[in-house]
């Protein structure tokens, strides 16, 4: 009896380990490792945190401090269209369509026979402001393979949208459209309506509008749902102060991964100790009803040896869709300046970024 008692007791005291293990592994990391600040620390990330407002990115929302602003450097694509935003004045922005399609006029093909550049223009639907040019994709290139470039002013916003197209339906092209009837082919109907729906959708907008209907966030930028848009938004945030810490944003809701960041952390890891680096924090956490996963590697720059921290956060990696982007926010620290600030700071002011993700209410149609 006691030898099965004995037995009893140990089989428990493993269970109770290994759950240890496990929640310390994938457990709510947030409220696990609880950061301790000094009264100097705390009192530096109540100031960096004193002025948070609320941008809408994608279909989410996530605070940040008032310093922080849009760098610039996004990469936006709609479904087939790629699209640039920027804050303009209205005679800025007609002076600068009119030398675009100066520019445009002026180019030549290295092939005479694939002039001109610009094939076409185009007013934009419904009397909104603007221009489309329809071009060769480049001067090096047939003239089958070009590019819509629309222009678009709203609410203060210059508005570019680029989407490639083929018209391959000239009478030299014949040999080549029964080579290679999928390449030589006229999608240019296809890609104009696609064009024109994307332009009636877009509207410019202020970086503290948050919208309330239906649809996606892109900087300066708001585009209504039409409910089978493939998007894709990758964009940076950086402070005007000396925090040297920067956030990148990526979202998606048509790639599913086959396996998650946790998944993919004894690599990451291996990888980190090979140069000198470690997992400083993994795990899962539920963040207003988002169940998410995040790993806080920190290592050294090998340019300068700065020390280095890379953080990330990822929902719906291996789920993502139409209603469930994959959202993915990183913050990483400059590689040339050190941070004023210290790695516990860091990870404070990480976690009280990071947990307030959350889904923009009114971001998805209804079925």
């Amino acid at each position: 009896m006691k030898i099965k008692n004995n037995i009893l007791i140990y089989t428990l005291v493993a269970l109770v380990l290994a759950g240890f293990v496990l929640w310390f592994m994938y457990g709510k990391t947030s409220s696990f490792f609880k950061v301790k600040l000094t009264d100097k620390e705390q009192v530096n990330m109540d100031n960096l945190l004193s002025n948070l407002q609320t941008r809408c990115i994608g279909r989410y929302l996530i605070d940040l401090p008032s310093s922080y602003s849009n760098s610039g450097n996004d990469l936006i694509k709609i479904k087939n269209s790629k699209i640039i935003t920027n804050r303009i004045y209205q005679p800025a922005f007609e002076q600068y369509i009119r030398l675009r399609e100066q520019e445009l006029l002026a180019t030549k093909s290295t092939s005479n026979i694939d002039m001109p550049y610009l094939k076409n223009t185009y007013q934009l639907p419904h009397g909104l402001k603007g221009i489309i040019f329809e071009r060769v994709e480049n001067p090096n290139v047939d003239d089958a393979f070009r590019m819509l470039e629309a222009y678009l002013y709203s609410n203060g916003v210059l508005i570019k949208i680029e989407i490639k197209l083929t018209n391959g339906m000239a009478d030299r092209y014949k040999s080549d459209r029964s080579s290679y009837p999928t390449v030589y082919t006229d999608t240019t109907s296809e890609r104009m309506s696609e064009l024109n729906d994307l332009l009636v959708r877009i509207q410019g907008r202020n970086e503290n509008v948050i919208p309330t209907m239906a649809g996606s966030c892109i900087p300066n930028a708001f585009i209504a749902d039409n409910k089978s848009d493939q998007e894709s938004i990758d964009t940076l945030y950086k402070s005007s102060n000396t925090s040297q810490l920067r956030f990148g944003v990526s979202i998606n809701n048509y790639i599913q991964e086959n396996d998650s960041l946790l998944d993919r952390s004894g690599e990451i890891e291996h990888n980190l100790l090979s140069n000198d680096g470690y997992i400083l924090r993994k795990g899962m956490r539920k963040i207003n009803k988002l169940d998410t996963e995040e790993l806080l590697a920190v290592g050294k720059y090998s340019s300068n040896d700065n020390q280095r921290y890379d953080f990330i956060l990822i929902t719906n990696e291996k789920v993502g869709g139409i209603k469930k982007p994959v959202f993915s926010l990183e913050l990483l620290n400059d590689e040339l300046t050190p941070s004023p600030y210290s790695q516990n700071e860091i990870v404070n002011f990480w976690d009280a970024i990071s947990q307030t993700l959350r889904v923009r209410p009114g971001a998805f149609l209804d079925e």
